[in-house]
């Protein structure tokens, strides 16, 4: 893969006008050739004036603009703008990023030097929306765990910031179109890959801001949210357990070591609903200001637990067919 492989920046979208005018305009701002890159904006059935927006929009790099006459979600939206686009690099970015000027040329660079590897970026909240208990949390989520440029497990994978060769995404089929909810499709699709010969590393310089202001009810209610798809992943790749996302809150498990069984109960007791509804009222006081991020990780750690239950519950009927 060359230094100037033709790259796809593929960016789902729906009703968020003005966080991907920004997105965009820091796409234009890339060091990137122009003559090397477009950008595929697909339009998940946005209800305000997105439409008219990127029709009126005239960047120096090519733009591919699809529109979904009805929201199918982010797994088919990154369908679509695969089938739109003509890259040997794939670099999927949401509509709500800013990227810093290299973010392309790193992700590029990252993939010539590291043959069938999938790069994930850095994201990092904004700096411009200041330091919050939340945005603490968020930027020492995933890949941020690791030492930088280091193999990663495809549970990292996320999609808000990574570098995919068109290869991978051809060996894998592309995202699950049944994963219509916001989260972990990418892990999911990250797991094919991986089956189909692919690693991960993380790429440090292709660093992009998370632009949107979080509140700690919406973020708990988000990850609450996507833990939910966990059960379907579960029901399409069974020997993966171990690998997902917050294994350690699944129901125990004969085939488990005694180790883990024991922290699965301890966890257990720790995030039943009585303990949670506890420290959620002693958040706010002042005491737990210097544990702030701690007290996060563990009502983090609570919605994890209920939206693992809720997505167990419901498998039988609602998790989609290997």
């Amino acid at each position: 893969m060359g230094a100037e492989a033709f790259v796809s920046v593929v960016i789902p979208t729906h009703g968020r006008r003005s966080l991907l005018e920004r997105t965009l305009a820091s796409l234009v701002g890339q060091d990137y050739p122009s003559s090397s890159m477009e950008v595929v904006v697909v339009d998940d059935a946005s209800p305000d004036d997105t439409p008219s927006f990127l029709e009126a929009f005239s960047p120096p790099w090519r733009l591919v603009t699809r529109r979904h006459a009805e929201n199918l979600g982010r797994s088919a939206a990154r369908n679509t703008g695969l089938e739109a686009a003509s890259g040997d690099v794939v670099v999927f970015i949401d509509d709500d990023m800013r990227c810093v000027s290299d973010l392309v040329s790193r992700h590029v660079a990252c993939l010539a030097s590291h043959p069938n590897t999938v790069a994930v970026g850095t994201a990092l909240s904004d700096p411009a929306l200041g330091r919050s208990t939340v945005s603490s949390f968020y930027d020492g989520m995933g890949v941020h765990r690791l030492a930088p440029g280091s193999a990663i497990p495809a549970r990292y994978f996320v999609t808000n910031n990574a570098a995919v060769p068109r290869a991978a995404l051809d060996a894998a089929g592309g995202f699950d179109p049944a994963f219509s909810c916001y989260g972990f499709e990418d892990c999911e699709l990250a797991f094919r890959m991986e089956d189909a010969g692919f690693a991960f590393r993380h790429c440090p310089g292709a660093v992009a801001y998370h632009m949107e202001a979080m509140t700690l009810e919406g973020f708990l209610a988000r990850r609450e949210e996507a833990t939910r798809a966990i059960a379907a992943i579960l029901a399409k790749h069974p020997h993966r357990a171990r690998d997902i996302p917050a294994s350690v809150l699944l129901p125990p498990d004969p085939a488990d070591p005694a180790s883990l069984r024991a922290r699965k109960a301890l966890l257990r007791v720790l995030t039943a609903s009585p303990f949670c509804r506890l420290v959620r009222g002693a958040a706010s006081a002042f005491w737990w200001r210097s544990l702030s991020v701690p007290v996060v990780t563990y009502l983090v750690a609570c919605g994890y637990r209920r939206g693992l239950a809720d997505g167990l519950r419901k498998r039988p009927r609602d998790t989609p067919n290997v």
